[in-house]
């Protein structure tokens, strides 16, 4: 029978990390869009642009930090990721327009694509002789992780 959590060592700290980064990442979604249209005052469809651009900026970085993750090495490309996207997110408070909103949000985003395609290479290093296996139990560990993040309705 499969265990439900990893032996200790880097697959649980991966595990944990990746349910901990999904349960801050629904309530990144949910909440910062409140946030931006009720606290900050942007229009929706400001929100909705800021967005939209932030999306394009994050396929061009998941592309470009990926490879650098690659050739430099991917734990410490994805430590920085993690840096950046910290200080990105808390410089929404500071985003009292739309251009510093999409600023913030393209560099909260683009950081968080970055991290995503960084992790690649730790999760097939630390996957054991089946790394498609503990990629799965990680998309599980992402599947519990997204319901308790959403709002009650």
């Amino acid at each position: 029978m499969p265990h439900l959590v990893p032996e200790t060592g880097p697959q649980r700290v991966i595990a944990a990390s990746n349910f901990v980064n999904t349960i801050g990442s629904g309530l990144y979604l949910t909440a910062g869009v409140l946030y931006f249209t009720q606290a900050a005052h942007l229009p929706a469809t400001e929100v909705g642009l800021g967005l939209g651009i932030a999306g394009f900026v994050s396929l061009i970085a998941g592309v470009a930090v990926g490879h650098l993750a690659d050739t430099h090495g991917a734990r410490g490309v994805y430590a920085a990721t993690l840096v950046v996207r910290g200080v990105a997110t808390a410089a929404f408070f500071l985003a009292d327009g739309f251009w510093p909103f999409v600023l913030a949000v393209c560099a909260a985003t683009g950081a968080h694509a970055a991290g995503q395609a960084a992790r690649g290479p730790i999760i097939r290093c630390h996957g054991g002789d089946r790394p498609q296996e503990f990629r799965a139990y990680l998309r599980a560990v992402t599947n519990i992780g997204v319901p308790s993040s959403c709002p009650a309705r």
